[in-house]
């Protein structure tokens, strides 16, 4: 296979040339925070709300995942949140406005009420319509449920009809140390 440096193209014709160029690969580093239009944050807490250090973590222990944000925009967002869910961890359920006013996570806040939120196998998944500036949050309960260390994706937040509206949180690494 030649090099694309070894390549060379030469017009014979009057016309234009077009070329098409692919290129394939895998990052070798997470893509950093960024916010366009849209802020969003992920803090990971302990079950009585203290914060949890990645690295820190022991097998079984249950976590709370709290992802929060803004949006920048003066009207209504159809927004999307996904939080990829590291390996070696479980969603055991998603935590509603109801769970943090009225039960045992008020120091949580105020949480949002999505129209959808779902805890899938790789990841948690909410939508909602925001209104205005307005902030959100939302969390959910993980278990960590295989040691190693893993990759800590970061959170994404997106308007579902305007792409160019998005935002991403720091991605990390998280330890999980084998129980006892």
């Amino acid at each position: 296979m030649g090099k694309l440096a070894d390549s060379r193209f030469v017009n014979t014709g009057k016309g234009a040339l077009w070329r098409t160029v692919s290129v394939r690969g895998t990052p070798t580093v997470a893509p950093g925070a960024e916010a366009n239009g849209l802020s969003v944050n992920k803090r990971l807490l302990s079950m009585t709300g203290a914060a949890v250090d990645p690295a820190t973590i022991r097998q079984g222990d249950r976590i709370i995942v709290l992802v929060s944000g803004r949006s920048m925009q003066a009207r209504s967002t159809a927004l999307v949140v996904d939080d990829a869910l590291p390996a070696g961890f479980e969603i055991e359920t998603t935590l509603g406005a109801d769970d943090a006013q009225n039960g045992p996570y008020r120091f949580l806040g105020e949480l949002t009420g999505a129209d959808v939120q779902e805890s899938r196998d790789d990841r948690f998944i909410a939508a909602m319509d925001l209104e205005g500036n307005k902030p959100f949050a939302l969390a959910y309960v993980a278990r960590a449920v295989t040691p190693g260390e893993f990759f800590l994706p970061g959170a994404v937040a997106k308007d579902m009809y305007r792409p160019a509206i998005t935002a991403r949180s720091d991605a990390g690494r998280a330890v999980i140390a084998p129980g006892q």
